[in-house]
């Protein structure tokens, strides 16, 4: 069972996780965003707003692609795409490319929950599908809570640039395992 949880479960709770910790970061970096590019609080929102507008709108097309492909195959593919709009929104210098970059990862993180609990009811005995699941939920949480203290220490560190730097290497790190 232990071996399951360390390759199976984890690395899609830790896929689970970055989606957490991608939805709330906007609020840790929106400061420096917008004193760093000028953004206005418009600007701000929509950033914000693109990545759950295409998580949303990818919800049915991802659950057709984890019924046809799995769950393996997809949560990799989409974790590679977050992975490249987080590095590509730390090398961004206008607002079009942050947009674009925000969409990649919303788009990157569309399947994370869905891909985490199919794998769960595919590799786990039924017995145990609701404590894993709980699990997920519980560690990915955890994500928004790096969003925050964690998350300042770094960007106060390394700054909003090299903070999705080390986002995209996580996220490309997650989409390996």
């Amino acid at each position: 069972m232990w071996r399951l949880i360390a390759c199976v479960f984890l690395p899609f709770a830790a896929g689970y996780y970055l989606s957490y910790l991608f939805r709330t970061i906007n609020t840790l970096v929106a400061g420096r965003l917008a004193s760093d590019l000028g953004l206005g609080a418009a600007d701000v929102g929509l950033l914000t707003s693109i990545y759950f507008l295409v998580v949303m709108a990818a919800q049915i097309p991802v659950g057709m692609l984890l019924d046809r492909f799995g769950p393996r195959r997809v949560q990799s593919v989409l974790l590679a795409v977050a992975a490249g709009g987080a590095a590509l929104f730390g090398l961004s210098t206008g607002f079009l490319s942050l947009l674009f970059a925000r969409a990649m990862v919303g788009l990157g993180s569309a399947a994370a929950l869905m891909s985490g609990l199919k794998i769960i009811v595919l590799w786990f005995p039924r017995e145990r599908m609701a404590l894993i699941n709980g699990y997920m939920i519980m560690l990915g949480s955890l994500g928004a809570v790096t969003a925050t203290a964690p998350a300042e220490v770094l960007l106060d560190w390394i700054g909003w640039r090299g903070l999705f730097g080390v986002l995209a290497a996580a996220s490309a790190l997650a989409a390996i395992l």
